[in-house]
């Protein structure tokens, strides 16, 4: 188990939603001491807009750096991750004068750190700068040349575009977007995989010997939610043991009205739904040959 669950949540969650569309580094390091930045994000294709990453989608228009922060982040951190995005910068430079390549700043990563909260003194203090007209609320970035920008989580509107950064939120935060990832469409490229991650988060925090109130709420959660995920795995097993039964008995049927049906159009019958199931079992009364079933499948596919 990890000893830092809330982080390699955080990590997973980074791994799946940015791997379509690009490499993702964990724990990349960084000359000349032993370091690592969490994510290292490097994109290599467009992010269609039917996978809905939102306000992630932009920041990873280009090679990103992902820092996030259970607790609020200090003066001292923000300070020391941006010292490690200088000298990934520097290493960068050097490798693309070795290799005699342009100098492009479309190809230099930008820094995000994540934060469920943030003094306005320490914000101001970075020169930081909330456009809300280009980024939207939460959205803070500091002056052009240090290539970097803060997320304060819990400033963020509760909408879909911001779903995946309150994922890591804390508290409330976190819990509404769990529940929200829940409700997204069962078609929903994300949904899946993310709820897995929640079960996972929710083992990692029961085995913890000390236990923090927020984190029981948060397991408590998650124990609820994994209930509804095994209750609807539970009325789907029951929906396709139904779907078996139907097509068991239009297949008798059929064998019986028109002798044996081909393997290629058993296949087609498989595929039908329970109501279009029940519609052939009607139908096939009326059929002569194999050619009415073959034209009632095609017009009802």
């Amino acid at each position: 188990m990890s000893q830092f669950p809330h982080d390699e949540f955080a990590k997973n969650l980074f791994e799946l939603l940015l791997t379509p569309f690009g490499a993702v580094e964990i724990e990349r390091g960084v000359q000349p001491e032993a370091k690592a930045v969490d994510i290292y994000f490097q994109p290599s294709q467009p992010i269609p807009t039917e996978h809905n990453l939102g306000l992630l989608a932009r920041c990873i228009t280009q090679p990103a750096i992902f820092e996030p922060f259970r607790n609020p982040v200090g003066v001292g951190e923000i300070q020391m991750w941006i010292a490690k995005l200088f000298e990934i910068l520097q290493e960068l430079t050097r490798e693309r004068k070795r290799l005699k390549q342009p100098d492009l700043a479309e190809v230099k990563p930008h820094l995000w750190i994540l934060t469920p909260t943030l003094a306005a003194p320490t914000l101001t203090g970075f020169g930081s700068v909330n456009r809300v007209e280009t980024w939207g609320q939460g959205v803070y970035l500091l002056p052009t040349h240090f290539q970097t920008g803060i997320i304060v989580i819990h400033q963020l509107p509760r909408t879909p575009e911001t779903l995946w950064f309150r994922l890591m939120g804390k508290g409330t935060v976190q819990e509404n977007a769990i529940g929200e990832v829940a409700d997204l469409p069962a078609n929903s490229p994300y949904k899946g995989n993310a709820l897995d991650l929640f079960l996972s988060l929710k083992l990692e925090l029961e085995s913890k010997q000390s236990i923090e109130p927020e984190e029981r709420n948060l397991a408590m959660r998650l124990s609820a939610l994994y209930i509804e995920k095994i209750q609807e795995a539970q009325q789907i097993g029951r929906q396709e043991g139904r779907t078996e039964g139907e097509r068991e008995l239009v297949m008798v049927l059929l064998t019986e009205k028109l002798g044996n049906v081909s393997a290629r159009l058993s296949e087609e019958i498989a595929m039908l739904s329970v109501d279009k199931l029940q519609e052939l079992a009607k139908a096939l009364l009326c059929f002569s040959s194999i050619a009415d079933l073959t034209q009632w499948l095609t017009n009802n596919r």
